[in-house]
């Protein structure tokens, strides 16, 4: 490898989420490495590392399985949801909780000296799953008024479900710990969508969700419906956190994106855009410029990162235009239960 292309090259990283065995040191680890994959990982001995680990490469179902208790560890390293096996010295984990991990050899993989013995379940575990997996999670409390049908209640968990799946599909995609091949599932569903209609739209925040984790994803906790009453969120506490923002950004800004909304939405529909084939426009003429300049405003009256949608939609402005159209339509959907008198967030009272 040439000195230019090591450069270029760098090595994937992985996130430590904890240690399941302590015994003097870390014996059992896990890592996150993207949407629908974890590293379970075993101490092993190995010449060149400080602290090796060998990895197994798992989804969240088989996750979930192994902490109720349905395989044991064995299992897991012998039968990997992906096939995929790592090496890594823990002793090079970073203040970012990120460590450099590379791919295993079949000899490393197959060695029974590497490998756990059948009989080691979740039970085992010297420090508690809870504390592990609640590392990014939190509750978001809503507070609510007047009256609440079971249908409003839905109605607002799917507002902010939306929005949800749209921020972490994002923050997903600028990972250094999302895979190639989640990334392109991602890539996938900003661009397969014609956009043309509702139906479309419906399918692509549906195709978001669909990629996220078991455990990242949004629920819906404690209910008290009495007014007043409340309702509590759980999910990722950095994408509750970046919902609450971007309700501020529409606060402060909405009249401008009302404005930049009608002019964007009017280009579209007056160059009869709006039920336009992706395929079919141009992104080189003078249109696609124009359009890419209203898109760079709107963003940034909105908050919203418009460079990823840049290239989670292969820097396609009709698409950017769209799928920003729609963010907002969301976003006024949300908003629209405080500006009713009927939601507030605690620290407004």
């Amino acid at each position: 490898m040439t000195d230019k292309a090591a450069k270029r090259w760098k090595e994937p990283l992985a996130r430590y989420v904890g240690t399941l065995v302590y015994v003097d040191e870390p014996q059992v680890i896990l890592l996150e490495h993207g949407i629908d994959s974890k590293i379970i990982a075993l101490a092993i001995e190995k010449d060149g590392y400080d602290h090796p680990f060998l990895g197994a490469e798992i989804s969240l179902s088989q996750w979930q399985r192994y902490k109720r208790e349905f395989v044991d560890l064995r299992y897991l390293f012998l039968q990997p949801r992906w096939n995929r096996w790592y090496l890594f010295d823990l002793q090079k984990l970073n203040k970012d909780k990120l460590v450099p991990i590379t791919r295993a050899e079949r000899t490393d993989y197959k060695n029974e000296e590497y490998l756990p013995s059948h009989g080691f379940f979740s039970r085992d575990h010297t420090e508690t799953l809870e504390e592990i997996i609640a590392t990014d999670f939190a509750t978001q409390k809503y507070l609510i008024d007047g009256t609440w049908e079971p249908v409003d209640l839905s109605i607002f968990f799917g507002r902010i479900n939306d929005l949800y799946a749209f921020f972490l599909g994002i923050e997903k995609f600028r990972s250094e710990t999302t895979t190639r091949e989640q990334k392109r599932n991602l890539v996938e569903t900003f661009t397969q969508h014609p956009m043309r209609g509702g139906s479309s739209y419906i399918n692509f925040y549906g195709d978001l969700k669909g990629l996220l984790g078991f455990e990242e994803r949004l629920s819906m906790g404690s209910i008290v419906k009495q007014s007043p009453g409340f309702v509590d969120l759980q999910g990722r506490s950095d994408i509750l956190s970046e919902i609450v923002g971007a309700y501020d950004f529409y606060l402060e800004n909405q009249e401008q994106l009302k404005d930049q909304y009608n002019a964007l939405r009017g280009y579209l529909s007056k160059s009869k855009f709006l039920k336009l084939a992706p395929e079919k426009f141009d992104k080189t003429g003078p249109a696609a410029k124009h359009i890419r300049g209203m898109c760079n405003d709107f963003s940034r009256s909105l908050g919203v990162d418009n460079q990823a949608i840049d290239r989670l939609t292969g820097n396609h402005p009709l698409m950017i235009a769209k799928i920003l159209l729609s963010y907002h339509r969301r976003m006024e959907r949300y908003f629209l239960f405080f500006a009713e008198g009927r939601v507030k967030f605690p620290e407004d009272t």
